[in-house]
């Protein structure tokens, strides 16, 4: 009986095939009218801008169970969060050409794994929970935007 658990994730694994994805909202795709939010893109800006400098934030965190991101590694909180914070106070209004590495992404086998693991120490009375660090390294340039002529 113990080898219907363990055939059911080798099946998985062969069934989803290796890769490593990334999640993530959409960045901006328009600056703001009120000037009040960072402008975020992977690509260039949508009007004339000058360069303030250039940005790097490395995110740290952890996923826990497979299942959840946990601190800054996510995309999401490094770019939006970190990466805004650190061009407002360069005194930006965007940053563009934003590229992002993440050092250590979990493939769905490995989130798979991972929650396995932790149901099966939670039944087996263990209650340890699967968990691996996670970093994400965010990079930009960081633009003002100029006045219209």
């Amino acid at each position: 009986m113990r080898l219907l658990p363990l055939a059911s994730l080798v099946l998985a694994a062969l069934a989803t095939g290796c890769g490593a994805t990334v999640r993530g909202a959409p960045l901006s795709d328009r600056p703001s009218e009120d000037g009040r939010s960072i402008f975020l893109t992977t690509g260039n800006a949508p009007r004339p801008y000058r360069t303030v400098g250039f940005a790097q934030v490395t995110g740290y965190g952890v996923t826990v169970a497979g299942l959840a991101d946990v601190g800054e590694a996510g995309l999401n909180s490094a770019i939006r969060g970190t990466m805004s914070q650190v061009a407002a106070r360069m005194g930006g209004d965007g940053v563009i050409h934003i590229e992002f590495l993440d050092e250590n992404p979990p493939t769905d086998i490995e989130r798979i794994s991972d929650a396995v693991e932790t149901a099966s120490n939670i039944a087996n009375g263990k209650g340890e929970v699967k968990t691996r660090n996670r970093s994400v390294i965010v990079t930009g340039e960081v633009i003002q935007f100029l006045s219209a002529p």
